[in-house]
Formats: structure tokens, sequence, C-alpha cells
């Protein structure tokens, strides 16, 4: 998928996929429905196949995305999504989820964030809207966002959604260890290892259009604690950037102090 054949600078979506067959197809019309909203950028799209037993490879291919089989043994979102980063050649990486979840049209928004001087953007749906959390869903992200601002010094709305853009040596600098969702808090520490200004613009999260949701509350709101911790006992994880103010304006960037 490309926008521009004279680009310099190219953008990836890894989008990470367990039998998401029934949803695919929709995401990724989406994704090339919003490319001409990025003049100037080539994009590649990667899906990752982890560990499907449906369809969900043969639709990526039949809607020109790149596939890549997660050949561990494992199966789970931070080692899929590992193996897509480690075979995007991408200036920007940007994470979407294959559930329909995520609005590719919100992507524009990522990209000028990035391009203002942004390392790393998280969509907050705390600004944007979500039709897919529960009460005890909400309150777990507010807990845990807390609980990441309180041990890094770096305050978000929503830190862990899985919705996120970066440059590429946020994940290329690093030896990435995560198995499942808690990447996207190994993703925010090693950002501000680097000294990276984290913001946010407003996402809305759809409903998942088929299926159930993989993550527990119980079992994935441990790990992401635990590992907010394990990053924080790691060297360097505070903040050193001024914390953005929040917007709440669709698609608003952050602006720094």
């Amino acid at each position: 998928m490309k926008t521009n054949r004279e680009s310099s600078k190219l953008i990836s979506v890894i989008i990470p996929a367990k039998d998401e067959a029934p949803n695919l197809a929709r995401v990724l019309t989406d994704l090339h429905k919003t490319s001409p909203q990025l003049n100037g950028y080539n994009i590649e799209v990667i899906v990752v196949d982890d560990h499907s037993r449906d369809e969900t490879a043969q639709i990526a291919r039949s809607h020109g995305a790149r596939v890549v089989t997660n050949e561990s043994s494992r199966c789970g979102k931070g080692v899929a999504l590992r193996a897509g980063f480690a075979v995007a050649k991408g200036d920007y990486l940007v994470m979407m989820d294959a559930d329909c979840s995520h609005r590719p049209e919100d992507l524009p928004a990522f990209i000028e964030a990035l391009e203002k001087g942004a390392g790393l953007v998280v969509g907050s749906r705390i600004f944007g809207g979500t039709e897919e959390y529960t009460r005890v869903r909400a309150f777990g992200n507010v807990v845990l966002t807390f609980w990441f601002g309180f041990f890094s010094g770096r305050y978000l709305s929503d830190a862990l959604n899985g919705y996120k853009a970066f440059r590429r040596d946020i994940f290329t600098d690093y030896t990435y260890t995560s198995r499942d969702f808690e990447i996207e808090i190994e993703l925010l520490a090693n950002a501000l290892r680097k000294g990276c200004r984290i913001v946010e613009v407003a996402s809305h999260e759809r409903g998942r259009y088929a299926g159930v949701a993989k993550s527990r509350v119980i079992k994935h709101g441990t790990m992401f604690a635990w590992r907010v911790v394990r990053e924080w006992l790691k060297d360097g994880m505070k903040n050193s950037v001024p914390n953005s103010v929040p917007h709440a304006a669709p698609h608003a960037v952050e602006q720094a102090h």
C-alpha cells in the first residue's frame, strides 16, 4: 500500500492477529481508504499470524498485506508484535489491533504528532471515547494508567491502549521480552529511557465487530502492574520530559509546555 511513490518516509503498520478472519478484511479495507490522507508517505502493512486456525493469513494476503508468521512456540500479542517490528522497515512503526476497534481514520493525527517531535504517540480513549469498555475494564485502565504514572513520572490518560505509533529506534535500540499485552508498558518505558516525548491524540475505540476479546481483566491487569514495577526497577525509566497539556478535541495533539 503506497500513498506517494516519491516519498522518502515509510510507515509500517503492524497488526497482530490470532483467529481474526471475520474482522481483518474490514481493518485492511479501512486502511486502504485512509492511505490517501497520508500524502507524502509510503505505507507497508504487516499482519502477524499468531498461530491462527482460521483464514487470517489468506485474508491478509488477499488485501495486499505482508504476512509474517509467529514462528515461536509461544503465542501472544507481545511475541507477535516483536516479530512484526523486527521485519518492519518503516521510519515510523504503528501498532493496531485486528478486531476493528482501532480506526485507521485516526492515523494521520498520530503521524502529525510524530512529525512535530513526539517519540511515541498513544491513542486516548478518554478523549476519543470507547464502545468497547465495560465499567470493570474502564476502572482497571484508570488504575493501571495511574500506576504507570506514579512509577514513571509521566501521567497519561490511557497508557494501555494498543493503538500506538513511535519512532523506529524505540524498538531497535532495546531488547524486548514481553510475551503478551504488557508490551504496551515496555514500549512506554523505553521511550522514556530515550528521553522521548510521549503525547496522546484523541482516538475513538469501536466495539469489536466479531469474536470475543482476548484480554482478561485479572490475568492481564496483573501482568501490566508487574511490568510497570519491573521496568521501574531498571535504570532510567523516570520521565525526563515535561508532561504535556491534554486536549479533548478530536485528533488534537498534546503540546509540550
